[in-house]
């Protein structure tokens, strides 16, 4: 089942089908649904970042006109540990009500100790964001290779300095929330969630009140962006369906943007020192890095600690790696968008640069001279793998993002970067990732006697173009064009499916979905070669016809459908299980190396220029080489790559959540101080995809957003020959650097 050699639509660029409906509202996500009699719902949160409820009095608000009812999360004598924890849910008529119901609640708290800053939580002699341990420092992974201390012996440049940055906000679009709803018998529950794991959203409410499967059923038709913080129904998905149940209406409890901001999750910070040294050629010998990083209150490393120093380290012979996580009382941190690895980017780029200058070396030459080798023992049992050839795929991708940008002629020594008060400058970073595709994700494909195909996966769509692929591979092996097929996605009903996470979603279900429609195709025309007395192998698909050699005759598609003599014709398609690709190497291969792949790496240029009498920093261009397996769609592959360069763009010039060290509390949890880029401040962007269909189809949603601040925080570092170590790289943190440096320090 190898994809076709011959594509017609595979490959090319082609519109999200869905595009008129989400430009014109038709498109209903979560939010826009409504039940009849549905009730508003909302959740009441701590104000302190640590404390004790004493007292909980709810007979107020229960007397407010439109009281519906309400749901405990915490009792009192229980502990909050952020700002923004959850204690209990209510119901009312209208938003109104709600509002009203809301003031009326009564908590008291014994507040206690907080930190909500690393540095903080670092000194902090007490535990204050419970769990074990006496502190609130977490041991996350000490690493060296042997004799290290011998390490920078010999070299001849070293370069040491601290590079970070903070905590971000997900901000997706759309809201962490659902609209849910029992039947009359209280049997069967429905929920609308915005969800990145419609099967697992049902399974966790099946599991929370303890129901048969096939009793909860979650739908969603769009959605509004997770960026990996909507895995499943969260305790706003779990009340909201409690209070459904307890007044027989359906509830709708999505959060609202300051409850997005500050309880939907966070990427978390990290901090390092770093210390990295080469030879006088450029081999960098050495690498040691000393970091921490917060993800609140959750106890998970905040770097991708195996792969520090990031991309290079196969390379270099001596590393040396300490992590320590800061537990803060702030939001717990969820993935997102390649969890850890800006992080590592930022720990690891900014330095290769800073040792580049050391050496008066072009950072482009030091890059390529010290590229992760080709893993020979990979690249003889399977030549596809990415870790196989990543020299050879990094080396290709600089190579042309060189020409791209013209490098040779625009790039200059740092701090050259103009004689004026703005100076321009270029960085660059690399990146990997994996993305690779598992099951299960069974898809149907129906042909119909009136013409009509349907495709049916429990699959999302997070905005990713899911339903367009889906359309794509199914018209490609049918002869039809992707607007003649009809997409029905996320509902739990069509079976199970894998959460989109880690770049998954497209190589995971695409495999599925040739196999279904191939399954279809083959049983159509089976059924059809009986209706025309003719052998199977005498029929096949042209566009939009059936060929039968036997008299070339040339059936329209719609025509032939008319012919058969069911109503419908289905194929199914799905992964093999695990023990099944265990147990044969030839499927294994099959599914794994040649239908779907893993592991991509990229390469970032962002083109800056410098105020450096206010400290604004504007990216004016920006260009990205993307390496991938075989593209679906290009116009949707070309477009996620875009959308995470402007993800990364936020990342390095804009986010940060900002928390005040004595309330505890997040000072910005709006649109108007959680700063945002707009249409203005984004650069020309121009995006390269590298392909390689003979990999099988691979994702890329997450890549792309991981080399940009690293990327951007080089061109600054060019074009001012100053180092602003923290990102965001805001005004205040560039005039500080500026200042630093006139004053001898830098």
């Amino acid at each position: 089942m190898p994809w076709p050699t011959t594509r017609r639509l595979i490959g090319t660029k082609i519109q999200r089908l869905d595009g008129v409906e989400k430009a014109t509202g038709r498109a209903k996500y979560a939010f826009d649904i409504k039940r009849p009699r549905m009730l508003f719902a909302k959740v009441i949160r701590s104000p302190h970042a640590h404390a004790t409820i004493k007292s909980i009095d709810t007979a107020a608000a229960e007397k407010v006109a439109g009281y519906r009812a309400l749901y405990q999360i915490k009792k009192a004598g229980a502990s909050v540990f952020f700002a923004g924890d959850e204690i209990l849910a209510i119901a009312a008529d209208t938003e109104e009500h709600l509002e009203d119901c809301v003031r009326a609640v009564r908590i008291e708290y014994t507040v206690q100790p907080h930190a909500v800053r690393e540095d903080d939580a670092l000194r902090s002699k007490t535990n204050t964001t419970g769990g074990p341990g006496g502190n609130n420092i977490n041991a996350a992974g000490d690493f060296s290779t042997d004799n290290f201390e011998n390490a920078f012996n010999g070299l001849a440049a070293t370069h040491q300095a601290d590079y970070g940055v903070g905590v971000i906000s997900h901000q997706c679009l759309e809201s962490h929330g659902l609209v849910a709803e029992w039947d009359a018998k209280q049997e069967n529950l429905t929920v609308w969630a915005s969800t990145q794991a419609v099967p697992n959203t049902a399974e966790g409410l099946r599991v929370h009140f303890k129901l048969k499967p096939g009793q909860v059923k979650c739908i969603t038709n769009y959605m509004g962006g997770g960026f990996g913080s909507k895995f499943g129904p969260d305790i706003q998905g779990i009340a909201a369906a409690e209070l459904a149940r307890t007044t027989r209406q359906a509830v709708k409890l999505m959060l609202d943007r300051a409850e997005e901001v500050t309880v939907g999750g966070i990427r978390p910070s990290a901090y390092g020192n770093v210390k990295i040294g080469a030879t006088k050629e450029g081999q960098i010998r050495a690498y040691e890095v000393e970091c921490h990083g917060t993800g609140g209150i959750s106890r998970g490393a905040t770097v991708s600690f195996a792969i520090l120093p990031y991309v290079y380290g196969p390379a270099i012979p001596n590393i040396k790696r300490r992590h320590r996580v800061a537990r803060t009382n702030i939001q717990i941190a969820r993935a997102m968008r390649a969890p850890n690895h800006p992080q590592n980017s930022i720990l690891t780029e900014l330095a290769i640069d800073d040792l580049a200058a050391r050496l008066n070396i072009n950072p482009m030459t030091l890059r390529l001279a010290n590229l992760p080798p080709n893993d020979q023992a990979e690249a003889q049992a399977n030549p596809r793998t990415f870790v196989g050839q990543r020299a050879t795929i990094y080396r290709t991708e600089i190579e042309i993002i060189r020409k791209m940008c013209g490098w040779d002629r625009a790039w200059h020594a740092p701090g050259q970067g103009g004689k004026g008060v703005v100076k321009t400058g270029l960085g660059m970073a690399l990146h990997t990732w994996g993305g690779g595709g598992r099951g299960p994700n069974p898809t149907r494909v129906t042909i119909n006697q009136n013409g009509t195909v349907v495709a049916q996966s429990s699959s999302q769509d997070l905005g990713t173009a899911q339903r367009t692929v889906t359309a794509i591979i199914v018209a490609e092996i049918l002869g039809l064009q992707p607007t003649d097929i009809t997409v029905n996605l996320g509902d739990s009903s069509f079976g199970p499916s894998t959460p989109s996470g880690g770049s998954t979603t497209c190589p995971g279900t695409s495999p599925a979905i040739l196999k279904a429609a191939e399954t279809a195709r083959d049983a159509f025309l089976t059924s059809l070669a009986g209706r025309l007395n003719v052998q199977r192998n005498q029929l096949s698909i042209a566009p939009g016809v059936v060929v039968n050699m036997a008299n070339n005759q040339r059936i329209p598609f719609r025509q032939a459908c008319g012919m058969l003599n069911v109503a419908s014709i289905q194929g199914n398609g799905d992964w093999p299980t695990q023990k099944e690709l265990q147990g044969n190497a030839k499927l294994r291969e099959e599914w794994t190396t040649r239908l779907s792949n893993q592991g991509v790496g990229g390469v970032q240029i962002a083109e800056v220029k410098v105020d450096t009498e206010t400290g604004v920093v504007k990216c004016s261009r920006f260009w990205a080489v993307q390496d991938c397996g075989l593209i679906i769609n290009k116009l949707a592959c070309e477009s996620q790559v875009a959308g995470g360069v402007i993800m990364g763009l936020n990342y390095a010039l804009y986010e940060e959540c900002i928390y005040d060290r004595a309330t505890g509390r997040q000072v910005n949890p709006n649109m108007e101080f959680y700063k945002l880029a707009g249409i203005a401040d984004m650069p020309s962007i121009k995006v390269h995809m590298h392909d390689m269909p003979e990999r099988g189809v691979i994702g890329i949603g997450e890549p792309p957003t991981i080399a940009t601040a690293a990327a951007v925080g080089n061109a600054i570092f060019n074009a001012t020959g100053v180092r602003v170590p923290i990102a965001p790289y805001t005004p205040e943190r560039v005039l500080a650097a500026l200042a630093n440096r006139r004053a001898g320090n830098g």
